[in-house]
């Protein structure tokens, strides 16, 4: 086990138990994968305990979620068992994900018995891996072969036409050298999240100012120097906010669609990929330093507010969402519209969806998107005396009643199938309804507000009236798909995702993108609030020395290996 990745707290403990943490019991013997071959074909029959069976107790291992009224007495849970025949206890951590591992770590340094299936957060490929590779996570690569039934089928309705997706998702999940897999693989596709950045424009500025939405920067530059001096908010004071985001944070940082009409910038995904197969980041190109030139210009002219490097969320949503009779102060603003925009409010009807930029430069025009989400969070322990059926279980939660209410709630309460006459929220026929509030933002029984499934919101599209302008919700599906549609006619280009590491380039890697990307970072923010010049030479050189001695190369080629293995397979 790699000291390096546990909380200081445990060392000493760890040291003590030293023997322990260097060699977890091995489940995977000889005898066991006899047993696998005398098993017989499993085509996911339910239940998986029959009347007259002894009984099966499966101990679920959980990061307490504020949501969750009760984990043991939960509609989720009675119909899973009902459906499994197995009987679910559950162990719960507190605190977050990051305190929850610890938790964890802990009771593996300490010797105790883990839950038969952990799903907690907090622990790492990494750190997994080391713990599977030590015995105390199964290998669980058997059991695919053995007992995955519903993941696979869930792929083949999802994408019946591209098998690279589950492989992808299949190879992220093992371990590199070993080939081993000691989490159970999950996948999300939510194709209105995709957009690297949703922004927004008040269109009853534009409209009382008589402009249109900017398509280019330039366009934008004129249209924020109006709403700066032309009191578009008409309380004849100068209070607006031509533009105002918060950086370093998902779908709200207003600096990517800017930097990405200069040079492809994915904050997700650091790595670009180029026609030959090299990858190269942005954070040393002239393009980059051109960006943070304009940047640096539009906060000296107060046409972006420095409140993008200081606020929290929450007060840029209250910028965002005046209250009944207060005036709108903000023009540009970025954020997810689930998020940003108060539900049953005004703003959402106040405001347009701003569409990506033209290129600046021969290299710009480029909108990333994220790609599916991979989780690999759910892990099978040394400890499970029924792995076969924990297993099972694993692969239940991929099936799409499950994955459907695990996300919406219980089937004929907050959700049922649709017959495909009414149009969905992407556009096409849905397949489903939802009733009544979503479950995944309120507190409720009804499911555990965490997904360890197999989900496309692409194939499970849900009724809504997209073109209704009037209806809150309606308005927001309208504009969320807009968003989306925008993004995938701009540029793109390829971005390096869920690229799989050895132990030992993942250890060399997590050391340096430490220090590198918060200087990166830390250094954007100063060349664009104007603490340093980005026009200075000499300040410019200093920082790509900086980039130098923080083993910027050394970080490219470690990300390069991970993907030329990739591409091998």
């Amino acid at each position: 086990m790699n000291l390096k990745r546990l909380p200081a707290l445990l060392l000493a403990a760890l040291m003590l138990l030293s023997l322990a943490a260097c060699g977890g019991k091995s489940a995977q013997t000889d005898e066991t994968a006899a047993v696998f071959d005398d098993a017989e074909e499993y085509h996911g029959e339910l239940p998986f305990v029959k009347d007259g069976d002894e009984p099966i107790t499966i101990t679920i291992g959980v990061r307490v979620n504020g949501n969750v009224t009760d984990y043991k007495e939960n509609q989720y849970t009675k119909w899973l068992e009902e459906k499994t025949g197995l009987n679910l206890e559950f162990i719960q951590f507190s605190g977050t994900d990051t305190e929850a591992a610890t938790q964890v770590s802990l009771m593996i340094a300490s010797g105790e018995k883990l839950p038969d299936i952990l799903h907690t957060g907090g622990i790492s490929k990494l750190t997994a891996d080391e713990y599977g590779l030590d015995g105390y996570f199964l290998d669980l690569n058997p059991y695919m072969e053995k007992y995955c039934y519903y993941q696979k089928q869930a792929f083949e309705l999802y994408f019946p036409d591209d098998p690279t997706v589950y492989q992808h998702l299949l190879d992220g999940a093992k371990e590199p050298e070993s080939g081993k897999m000691f989490n159970f693989p999950t996948f999300e596709d939510c194709p209105l999240d995709t957009p690297n950045c949703h922004a927004w424009i008040n269109q009853r500025w534009l409209d009382k100012l008589g402009l249109e939405i900017p398509r280019t920067l330039d366009e934008l530059h004129d249209v924020l120097v109006a709403f700066r001096d032309k009191d578009p908010n008409g309380n004849g004071k100068q209070d607006e906010i031509p533009m105002v985001g918060k950086v370093n944070s998902s779908y709200v940082d207003i600096l990517r669609p800017i930097v990405n009409a200069f040079v492809p910038w994915s904050s997700s995904y650091h790595y670009n990929v180029d026609k030959d197969g090299k990858l190269w980041s942005p954070y040393n190109t002239d393009e980059y330093r051109q960006a943070l030139i304009l940047i640096n210009d539009w906060v000296n002219e107060g046409l972006l507010s420095t409140l993008t490097w200081t606020q929290t969320a929450a007060e840029l949503k209250s910028l965002v969402n005046p209250k009944d009779g207060e005036d709108y102060l903000c023009g540009v603003v970025c954020g997810h519209a689930d998020v940003s925009f108060q539900p049953g409010g005004d703003s959402i009807f106040a405001y347009s969806v701003l569409p990506p930029f033209a290129a600046v430069t021969d290299l710009g025009g480029c909108a990333p998107r994220n790609t599916y989400s991979h989780s690999y969070s759910s892990f099978i322990t040394e400890s499970c005396e029924h792995p076969v059926e924990a297993f099972k279980l694993l692969d239940f939660f991929c099936s799409p009643e499950c994955s459907l209410w695990a996300r919406w709630g219980e089937k004929g309460v907050n959700w049922d199938y649709s017959d495909g006459s009414v149009i969905g929220n992407l556009g096409g026929p849905a397949k489903m309804k939802l009733m009544g509030d979503p479950v995944f933002s309120t507190q409720n029984s009804q499911n555990w507000h965490t997904a360890w499934t197999v989900n496309s919101e692409r194939y499970w599209e849900y009724e809504t009236e997209i073109g209704n302008l009037t209806d809150w919700d309606s308005c927001r599906a309208t504009k969320l798909l807009e968003n989306y549609r925008n993004y995938e006619k701009a540029g793109q280009i390829e971005f390096a995702a869920h690229l799989n590491y050895t132990q030992e380039e993942n250890e060399r890697r997590t050391d340096i993108n430490n220090e590198l990307l918060s200087y990166i970072k830390d250094r954007r923010g100063q060349f664009c609030t104007g603490i340093q010049d980005p026009r200075n030479d000499a300040q410019w050189q200093e920082y790509l020395d900086g980039l130098s001695s923080l083993h910027y190369d050394e970080w490219l080629a470690i990300g390069q290996a991970a993907y030329d293995r990739f591409v091998q397979k």
